[in-house]
């Protein structure tokens, strides 16, 4: 156990924890993602895995409360972030961070989650486990157009717990969500490095294998998770869902004004002008 790590971890989660006690009392319902949801389901220990800031998901129609809520807990708007907020640490202790989600973009519609995809967790709502598995496995290539070794572990030990719980049907249950998100072609590198692995076994890979169109796709996504580039970082979430490049190019109101500090004509005009430049620029 790294000490250093460990106490991080602990202020994210005292933090989040709070943050969602609160919601609660409020009516709000929360889900906890990424590294804050593993160590929740007790998938790492402390000061095992590492956070940099505590991920949390809620209705779209619950954020503005949620925020007046973290404000009321000491939080700010983070410097530079559309969605995170921060608590400064005491002493020389670095900020608690929450990093607020309304949406995933894996999947279209993240209310069908709220409806049908979350269960009781030892601090409240969480995402079954082969929603958490196909989040796991995707979030770091649509969002950062890459796979770390620690995304491939996260899912790994997903899926030996999914194993114990649930027996070979994870797997079912697993391809099936994939199918009907159109997530073959984003977790296909995933599913891979797991089957050389000896994780996923070679009866259940033929649910998850590429077909048709989907191989094209597949391929920019395997390119990506061998090799990382500022240019597959912004198109795979645009191969998987084309909308978003509308999002990208004209992002909300909301975003405009807490990343670059205003949403006027002019702000929108620029704003495929600033894509470009970090594109080129990383």
């Amino acid at each position: 156990m790294d000490k250093a790590i460990a106490a991080r971890e602990i202020l994210l989660l005292g933090a989040l924890k709070e943050a969602r006690a609160a919601a609660f009392k409020a009516g709000i319902e929360t889900v906890a993602l990424k590294g804050a949801a593993l160590l929740e389901l007790g998938l790492y220990q402390l000061g095992e895995r590492g956070m940099t800031d505590a991920d949390i998901l809620l209705r779209s129609k619950d954020l503005l409360k949620f925020e007046k809520i973290l404000a009321e807990l000491g939080f700010e708007p983070m410097p530079g972030s559309a969605d995170a907020w921060q608590r400064p640490g005491s002493g020389s202790a670095p900020p608690a961070i929450i990093d607020i989600h309304t949406g995933l973009w894996h999947i279209k519609n993240t209310e069908e989650l709220f409806d049908w995809g979350l269960e009781p967790g030892p601090e409240g709502l969480a995402l079954n486990l082969p929603d958490l598995f196909l989040h796991s496995a995707a979030h770091p290539l649509l969002h950062h157009g890459e796979l770390p070794a620690r995304a491939v572990e996260d899912c790994s030990r997903i899926a030996r717990k999914a194993l114990e719980v649930h027996g070979p049907m994870f797997w079912s249950a697993a391809a099936r969500k994939a199918g009907f998100y159109g997530l073959r072609p984003v977790i296909w590198p995933v599913i891979a490095r797991l089957l050389a692995a000896g994780v996923v076994p070679e009866a259940a890979v033929g649910n998850f294998i590429v077909r048709g169109p989907e191989k094209i796709k597949a391929a920019f996504f395997m390119k990506a998770a061998l090799k990382h580039s500022t240019a597959l970082e912004y198109l795979l979430p645009v191969l998987h869902r084309p909308v978003l490049l509308a999002r990208y190019l004209f992002p909300e109101q909301r975003f405009m004004r807490r990343r670059y500090g205003a949403s006027s004509p002019g702000a929108y005009l620029l704003r495929p002008l600033r894509l470009l430049s970090s594109i080129l620029r990383r």
